[in-house]
């Protein structure tokens, strides 16, 4: 019984229909079909999944972000991240590792941070002997990163599914999205020097001189991640009142510090944001319906038979619930992976013992995975429909980036003092 939404879902998403509306009509069919409760009850539920008050943040964070990119900011971000590492051998491909994980400290979409940095970053790599394939499987993989490092919007979903704290979440992502860009990083300078690809020779971009021009270039760009920290720390704002400080903060910069757009840039501006806030809310309101289905089909009192029947402890439950999702994540967008999942999973995660917040990590660390995995990683489409390199090419690229992320997982489960240490420290529960 539980595998027909799942195939429902996935013959329609097959025959291209948006995800959202693929999710809404497998959970209406379901119901109807084997008569699990009246349908009456749908309105009252897609209207309750998109109520709730942390939610109201997506919009504003998605807004800074687009103004930042209209802006043309990201070219400050990105020479910045190659005055750091340029000198390194392969340099500019570590310098998009770098300036993927300084833009993901502006914006919270994973896809943004990819599209962003992708046609630049291509054209550069492939300049230092990269294959065009490795280097679009590199900016896709290090995009990604941008969903464990707030402003996350991906969190700001958990966080308001779950009602645990938003700021926890932010801080709990800082260091595993650390580790994640470290790791990358350091992949990339090992297969440079393994295959002799060139590095940036020219003090004129990676001197000490270039170096401080590139800050103060970016400076307050960089200064936003630093604004919305501030604000959970400090415990004087909530969430949706800091997502929209940071929606001024980014007009005031893109307007009027550095004069990168017009008032009359505005209006598109705001509505390429209204259009994907309303994709993201419809994958949300769909996601929670299909939830409520398999809640109806005895979903989670199936899976925790399961764990009473073989003894799982909590890292076991974690690894098995990973290898779910990894085979979901091949099928199924990022936002629906996490809205479907978690009311099912998480209130078990809970009751095992595990701290709602290392599972949210584990979980964010999952839909990054997906966000690279073939055939539906949406951030593979991202870079093949920004540098018009075949899918095919970047396909063969992506694995080690994968191993590597799957990798970090399981450290990540098996350590979770990497995610909770820092807000433990900064951010204590009450």
């Amino acid at each position: 019984m539980i595998a027909i939404p799942f195939a429902i879902l996935l013959a329609l998403i097959v025959l291209g229909m948006p995800i959202g509306f693929a999710l809404i009509t497998a959970a209406v069919v379901t119901l109807y079909v084997l008569g699990l409760a009246p349908i009456t009850f749908i309105p009252d539920v897609l209207g309750d999944s998109v109520q709730h008050f942390t939610l109201l943040a997506i919009p504003f964070f998605l807004l800074a972000a687009e103004l930042l990119s209209a802006g043309g900011l990201i070219d400050r971000i990105f020479d910045l991240a190659r005055a750091l590492v340029g000198r390194l051998r392969g340099g500019m491909g570590a310098a998009c590792v770098v300036a993927t994980g300084l833009f993901a400290g502006v914006q919270g979409s994973s896809a943004a941070d990819a599209a962003a940095i992708g046609k630049i970053g291509v054209t550069g790599m492939k300049k230092q002997g990269y294959r065009e394939g490795f280097a679009a499987a590199l900016i896709a993989a290090s995009g990604a990163t941008a969903i464990l490092i707030p402003p996350s919007i991906a969190m700001l979903i958990y966080a308001s599914m779950v009602n645990v704290s938003v700021g926890r979440m932010f801080f709990a992502g800082i260091v595993p999205g650390v580790l994640n860009v470290l790791a990358f990083l350091l992949y990339v300078v090992w297969r440079a020097d393994k295959l002799g690809w060139k590095r940036e020779e020219s003090g004129e971009f990676t001197g000490m001189r270039a170096k401080l021009n590139a800050a103060k270039r970016a400076f307050w760009v960089m200064m936003l991640p630093v604004f919305v920290l501030y604000g959970f720390y400090s415990g004087d704002l909530t969430a949706t009142e800091i997502s929209t400080a940071c929606a001024v903060y980014s007009a005031v910069v893109a307007l009027w510090v550095y004069r990168t757009i017009s008032m009359r840039d505005m209006w598109p501006v705001i509505m390429q944001t209204a259009r994907t806030t309303i994709n993201i809310f419809t994958i949300i309101a769909g996601a929670v319906l299909l939830s409520k289905v398999l809640t109806f089909l005895n979903a989670p009192q199936l899976i925790f038979e399961f764990i009473e029947h073989y003894h799982l402890n909590a890292w076991q439950f974690l690894i098995a619930i990973s290898a779910i999702m990894f085979i979901l994540g091949m099928f199924m967008e990022a936002v629906s992976l996490n809205v479907m999942t978690t009311p099912i999973l998480a209130p078990i995660a809970i009751k095992l013992g595990i701290d709602p917040v290392h599972y949210g990590i584990v979980l964010i660390f999952n839909i990054e995975i997906a966000l690279i995995t073939p055939p539906v990683g949406l951030n593979l489409f991202v870079l093949a429909g920004a540098t018009k390199i075949p899918l095919a090419k970047i396909f063969r690229e992506v694995l080690p980036f994968v191993t590597i992320l799957v990798l970090l997982l399981f450290v990540v489960i098996l350590i979770p003092q990497i995610s909770l240490w820092l807000p433990d420290r900064l951010l204590p529960a009450n």
